[in-house]
C-alpha cells in the first residue's frame, strides 16, 4: 500500500517513517514465507522420493 493513499500530507513525518518501516517489514516477511513454503515442499518431495525408492527396491 502506498503511503499517499493513507492521508497524504496530513500525516506527520514520524508517522510516514513508521508506516514505511512497517511496509518494508511486511514485504520482507512475505518473501520469507514464500521461501519457507518452497523449502518445506522440497523437503517433503525429497522424503517422498526416498520412501518411493526404498519401497521400489524391496
Amino acid at each position: 500500500m502506498d503511503i499517499s493513499s493513507v492521508g497524504g500530507s496530513a500525516l506527520t513525518e514520524q508517522a510516514r517513517m513508521t508506516y514505511g518501516v512497517a511496509c518494508l517489514k511486511m514485504a520482507q516477511h512475505s518473501e520469507n514465507m514464500a521461501q519457507y513454503i518452497i523449502m518445506d515442499s522440497v523437503e517433503i518431495s525429497n522424503e517422498a522420493m526416498e520412501k518411493f525408492l526404498a519401497e521400489r527396491n524391496n
